[in-house]
């Protein structure tokens, strides 16, 4: 299960999707999150040390740096961090090529909260 005293970080570029992520959060009692538009600035946050990072939900389709290279960096220095990637459509090769780059799950948006989805991914984490 997902230590809700670890902060969450919610990468995605759209603020909408972000602040929505991060009441969903907050409603299943994740109060600790910071946000991220990009992978450049995800990187920089994890790699910082001022937060404590438990997960991450990082969107696939991004500016600047997107979510596979994201991960890719990311499985690169930390093998263990869950990393929940995030998508608009099914693309099964997109699922597959993070799958191999070693994404612990994925979620479709808009994320579905009433599915109980979340709840789910968090006690397989």
């Amino acid at each position: 299960m997902l230590d809700k005293e670890k902060s969450i970080l919610i990468v995605d570029d759209t603020m909408m999707m972000r602040e929505g992520l991060r009441r969903v959060l907050a409603s299943m009692g994740y109060e600790n999150t910071v946000q991220a538009e990009h992978g450049k600035q995800a990187l920089n946050i994890i790699e910082s040390g001022k937060h404590d990072i438990g997960a991450v939900f990082l969107d696939i389709v991004m500016p600047v740096m997107d979510g596979k290279q994201t991960l890719k960096k990311i499985r690169e220095t930390n093998k263990d961090l869950p990393v929940i990637m995030v998508t608009s459509k099914a693309d099964k090769d997109s699922i597959v090529e993070c799958s191999k780059l070693g994404m612990s799950s994925y979620v479709l948006k808009p994320i579905n909260v009433t599915a109980g989805i979340l709840e789910e991914i968090f006690i397989r984490l």
